[in-house]
């Protein structure tokens, strides 16, 4: 019995040391916080059938923020840019509208807004409803072996395209494909149906709710779908546009491909990116309401920056490059807003308004 005081105080002392241990640790060692931007190894989860991205990252708990003064809403924003472009036309009661802007280092920007609603619809649409899939390699094909390509003037005229009670507004080309690769090389999800899954590929995705968002979609994501298409690489990421010439985030900057798309020609999307090439993007943004608009844009003559910069000073928090070069083209009630040969494409994003 004369042992249980003095093993008390032993134990009395070993709880007070853990204690102080513990504190000077928490004291001494700061918190590890993962970087926001280690995404490749993310991709390659993906790829292997991880749950992998969708649209923005949420911020880090914890993480350090940068103190700089808050964005003006998303809503304010695309008004204010609207009100310095050039309105063509208002649709809907201006839930779709369509501008031109002559941009200040040059060239010109073409877009649509489409404040996504009962009465605003985005499908993709293609020449005659082939279905898109893949072969046993898991390359790009129509699934019945022949090539189904059209100029997206032709796209929106055809009976493929029509939708009970509703007007096709606007339609812009948009997939990617290759001589051999004639179907979209990404991912393409029609009315609900997934045709092909390339999870490596960044993607917009358009739930049963008409919700909207952009980013890396497994097979199980693209389930939740209503619409979606893939293109790439995304050029705008959490309001930071994609600069080839840094290669860490700094500032409104964030490198090329910043979610590691697996593009075998990424030296070619860098160029024309680079230039004044005629490009193809769509980008999300939110109303205050909860509601999501789509930005579906055309440029001639802008170099990516600021064709990126601009999608961001909508309001867009998010967006994703389309097919760029001479691929690039839309119409507005079917007549071609360029005056430029359109060439045979894949596929196209349309956005429908209920009569």
């Amino acid at each position: 019995m004369f042992l249980r005081p003095a093993y008390n105080l032993v134990l009395g002392g070993l709880a007070i040391f853990a204690v102080v241990y513990l504190v000077v640790q928490f004291v001494q060692t700061p918190a590890t916080v993962p970087s926001r931007w280690s995404l490749p190894a993310a991709i390659a989860q993906v790829s292997r059938g991880g749950e992998g991205l969708r649209g923005a990252v949420e911020p880090l708990v914890g993480a350090m923020q940068p103190q700089t003064p808050a964005a003006p809403p998303a809503a304010e924003r695309l008004a204010a840019f609207n009100a310095a472009s050039a309105l063509q036309e208002s649709a809907g009661g201006g839930r779709v509208e369509l501008y031109r802007r002559g941009m200040p280092g040059g060239g010109e920007l073409v877009y649509a807004v489409a404040r996504l609603d009962e009465a605003v619809q985005v499908a993709v649409i293609n020449a005659d409803g082939a279905t898109p899939g893949s072969d046993a390699t898991g390359d790009t094909i129509w699934t019945d072996g022949q090539q189904h390509l059209a100029p997206v003037a032709e796209m929106a005229a055809a009976p493929y395209a029509v939708r009970e009670g509703m007007e096709l507004l606007w339609a812009m080309a948009f997939g990617f494909h290759g001589a051999v690769r004639t179907s979209n090389e990404g991912s393409v999800v029609i009315d609900g149906v997934v045709y092909r899954v390339n999870a490596g590929r960044a993607a917009l995705c358009i739930d049963p709710s008409q919700r909207a968002s952009i980013g890396l979609f497994s097979a199980e994501q693209l389930a939740g779908c209503q619409q979606a298409i893939g293109g790439g690489p995304v050029i705008l990421w959490e309001g930071k546009v994609a600069n080839p010439e840094v290669v860490a985030p700094s500032g409104e900057f964030i490198p090329f491909n910043p979610l590691g798309e697996d593009f075998v020609q990424l030296d070619w999307r860098i160029k024309v990116y680079s230039g004044g090439y005629p490009k193809t993007a769509v980008c999300v943004g939110e109303l205050p309401d909860g509601r999501s608009f789509l930005v579906l844009a055309n440029s001639s003559g802008v170099v990516g920056v600021a064709f990126a910069q601009a999608l961001r000073d909508m309001g867009c928090h998010s967006a994703l490059g389309g097919d760029d070069d001479t691929s690039t083209q839309a119409v507005w009630r079917g007549q071609p807003l360029w005056q430029r040969q359109q060439r045979p494409v894949p596929d196209a994003l349309a956005v429908y308004l209920r009569r």
